[in-house]
């Protein structure tokens, strides 16, 4: 190899006030398929590459997911060329690409010149101007998953990556998830609310230019640090409290998932931040916790956490497995943190950091030892990778200590102690399951109510109108193929329709689909509610409360609150109300009095008005005439979005006024017609 091409990889230490230096981006990218090159997308991901050219058809749909699963078998190959006269004069550049997924080797004028193994690391590579002829041929070849067979001590074999059962026996322990050995995105995977579509792709930006972006110094944007969090031993246990100007914060909110499958930061996925995060502090949030298995965000999404006033919580990108402690993969992980810390850092928004999702929880809770017999010398270097990687001294904590000009807070793990310990509900921030894994009825909260509750939740299903989105009418029923493709969860349905039969008094069996979705969502909203409700009222016990999950990254059954297109769910109402500051807990302390199966309902008569306003706005009013429960009101054609309030209850007499607002800002809203749903209708149509 002659020594005119060296990949280095150099910190990126973004400067809040430095000069940016200036590049040629490299946005004309090719990729070849069955001998042929097609245009590509640059940033993207080949699936979104083979859809734009008309290869696949579009996964979220039906069962397509399942037909699109070759994609991730086989390596891809990206193309670009830079003529020498169209570069800056200066000798020395920097071809910099921010993020590419996949194993992926790259060769320039045929001449390999590396390797990039990690979707999360920024890789410069310098070069000279005067290389030889008058073009730079740029060639990436990727691969999702890795392939190859034999032992070396590089990730590659005879030019392609080694399989992750040969690195896992290079390793010589068996771990309980293969993924651990491949810097991706865990969740595209898949996970119980997501598809299994392992891919790869130019995700982020790729750019020559003439100044490396490497820095030394850091700051923050807006002002100096205001957020504290305290852990402190006390007569219960440990407390979990966060402290604005010295004075306590209880946290309202919920978990983050990428919002796609396929992450980039286009104009689709822009709107779609845009949507959540509104809708976020819309409800009443003030934190999102950004969940391990997912990305590193784009900075889009913390510069409106940061314009918006919500708190962001970050976990480093580790979740629910353990990893191998090789050199290599430890270097990877060091420049990891470090570029993303030193990134996400220039953002007040973030007020903690936390090493992994989970790790510590299945370390101790899952039975892992029984499952792969490992002997007391692999447990001993086991616990030596968590601690290297996770610890108080570790990998990612020293990234926080040395990148994060304020230094904001790091904790090693979430939870501190898993749902089957006595000390999640005393010790530090809990992920209380027992509601849904367990199968536990909703009660379980008011005794299960943990220092600070950084996941809990229960599924729904999307509401009809979704659901017709990727599902064809021949298709439209609970138990159909399609169906239970985006239904991920192995025994979601069957959960659904045990605590369905318990506080409704419904066998899902006997509603229509669209029935069956809206109670759904409804026991969703009640269940989850519940424990929102239970937090906020034990405080300070409790100090926080983020549920599992705000978004979706595709349509489906799921624990979240909005719907991938962008539709609030009834748990999304639910939050706002009880996310209020002048919520009222003893009326909330009735309601949750009477399981809506006892209640009575008789038939549901309503008066209904609707008016556009001067701009262009949509607000419906409805009056009961008698008592009306869980009301759901959409328009028709349904347009997604949300109304300011829906899935309310009124009693006979009372006046509800609330204005419609779409998920896209440029939506036409005239014309269309209201329709309403209640409670009493299902129940009467039900023999009740």
């Amino acid at each position: 190899m002659k020594k005119r091409w060296l990949v280095i990889i150099l910190p990126l230490l973004l400067v809040a006030c430095s000069q940016k230096a200036e590049r040629m981006e490299l946005s004309d990218w090719q990729f070849e398929y069955n001998g042929q090159w097609y245009p590509a997308t640059v940033p993207g991901f080949i699936h979104t590459d083979l859809m734009a050219n008309g290869i696949i058809e579009d996964p979220y749909y039906g069962t397509n997911e399942d037909s699109v699963r070759w994609v991730g078998e086989r390596a891809w190959v990206y193309t670009t060329r830079v003529l020498k006269k169209d570069l800056p004069k200066d000798r020395m550049q920097y071809l910099v690409f921010e993020g590419v997924a996949g194993m992926t080797e790259l060769t320039i004028n045929d001449e390999l010149v590396g390797y990039f193994d990690n979707m999360f690391v920024r890789y410069e590579v310098p070069f000279v101007h005067d290389f030889p002829g008058d073009t730079m041929n740029i060639r990436l070849t990727v691969w999702p998953l890795p392939a190859a067979t034999g032992d070396t001590n590089a990730m590659m074999m005879d030019g392609v990556p080694m399989s992750d059962s040969l690195l896992e026996a290079r390793y010589g322990i068996t771990l309980p998830d293969r993924r651990a050995f491949w810097r991706i995105a865990p969740y595209q995977m898949g996970w119980d609310w997501g598809p299994k579509m392992p891919t790869c792709g130019i995700w982020k930006p790729v750019y020559i230019t003439s100044k490396s972006e490497k820095g030394s110094e850091r700051g923050v944007k807006g002002c100096e640090r205001t957020i504290e969090l305290r852990q402190e031993k006390d007569s219960i246990g440990q407390s979990f409290t966060f402290y604005r100007d010295g004075k306590p914060i209880f946290v309202k909110g919920a978990n983050w998932i990428p919002v796609h499958s396929f992450p980039v930061d286009d104009a689709g996925n822009r709107a779609r931040y845009r949507h959540l995060l509104c809708s976020a502090k819309e409800a009443g949030f003030n934190m999102l916790r950004v969940w391990g298995g997912g990305i590193y965000e784009h900075d889009c999404f913390y510069d409106l956490c940061d314009s918006l006033g919500l708190m962001v919580w970050q976990d480093f990108d580790f979740s629910t497995m353990l990893y191998p402690d090789n050199p290599e993969m430890l270097e990877s992980i060091r420049e990891e943190a470090r570029q993303n810390v030193s990134r996400i850092a220039r953002h007040p928004c973030v007020v903690l950091w936390c090493g992994n999702n989970e790790v510590k929880n299945g370390w101790e809770d899952w039975g892992w030892q029984g499952v792969y017999n490992w002997t007391p010398e692999q447990r001993t270097r086991l616990q030596h990778s968590i601690d290297t990687l996770f610890g108080e001294n570790g990998i990612l904590a020293q990234a926080v200590k040395q990148y994060d000009p304020l230094q904001r807070p790091y904790i090693t793990t979430s939870p501190l102690y898993g749902w089957g310990h006595p000390e999640c509900v005393t010790h530090g921030d809990s992920h209380y399951w027992g509601v849904w894994w367990g199968e536990e009825p909703f009660e379980r909260y008011a005794e299960k109510t943990g220092r600070f509750m950084s996941e809990y939740g229960f599924q729904s299903y999307p509401l009809i109108t979704t659901i017709r989105r990727f599902c064809p009418e021949e298709q439209l029923s609970i138990d159909s193929p399609i169906l239970r493709n985006h239904q991920k969860h192995g025994r979601g349905r069957e959960i659904i329709d045990k605590a369905m039969r318990q506080y409704y008094g419904f066998d899902s069996r006997s509603l229509s689909l669209e029935d069956f979705c809206y109670v759904s969502q409804l026991l969703q909203a009640w269940g989850t509610g519940y424990g929102i409700f239970q937090h906020i009222k034990q405080q300070p016990h409790c100090m926080g409360t983020l549920y599992w999950q705000l978004n979706d990254c595709w349509p489906v059954a799921s624990w979240s609150s909005i719907d991938f297109f962008g539709n609030w769910k009834a748990l999304h109402y639910r939050a706002q109300a009880l996310f209020a500051d002048n919520v009222d807990l003893r009326k909330w302390e009735q309601y949750y009095g009477v399981y809506p199966k006892d209640r009575t309902y008789p038939e549901p008569e309503y008066n209904i008005g609707q008016a556009w306003q001067s701009d262009g706005s949509l607000v419906v009013t409805l009056k009961a005439e008698s008592d009306l429960y869980d009301i759901y009101i959409d328009t028709d054609p349904h347009i997604d979005g949300h109304f300011s309030r829906n899935f309310v209850d009124l009693r006979s007499g009372e006046k509800l006024t609330t204005k419609f607002i779409p998920a896209d800002p440029k939506a036409d809203v005239s014309g269309v017609k209201i329709t309403i749903k209640t409670l009493n209708e299902v129940y009467r149509h039900n023999g009740k």
